[in-house]
């Protein structure tokens, strides 16, 4: 009787866009250090504080309440950006 072979098959890697989601956790300064092409949207928002002494201490979440900006649509205008 013949010997059976078995043939393995190695699926596809599959590429997909990996989903960097900015949340309102972040540190100013690892923000604008990370993806500088955000501060055209941070200034657009009013957030001109970006070079602050406190940026590398303070999220974006307490920058936005010190300057009373809005945070969700700050966050959804950078996650877009981001994506880009």
């Amino acid at each position: 009787m013949p010997k059976k072979t078995t043939t393995l098959h190695t699926p596809k890697k599959i590429k997909t866009k990996t989903s960097r989601k900015i949340t309102k956790n972040i540190l100013i300064a690892d923000l604008v250090s990370k993806y500088p092409k955000t501060v055209k949207a941070l200034m657009k928002h009013g957030f001109h504080c970006i070079g602050c002494v406190m940026s590398p201490y303070e999220t974006l979440e307490m920058g936005a309440k010190a300057h009373g900006i809005s945070l969700e649509p700050l966050l959804k205008e950078i996650n877009e950006v981001i994506e880009k």
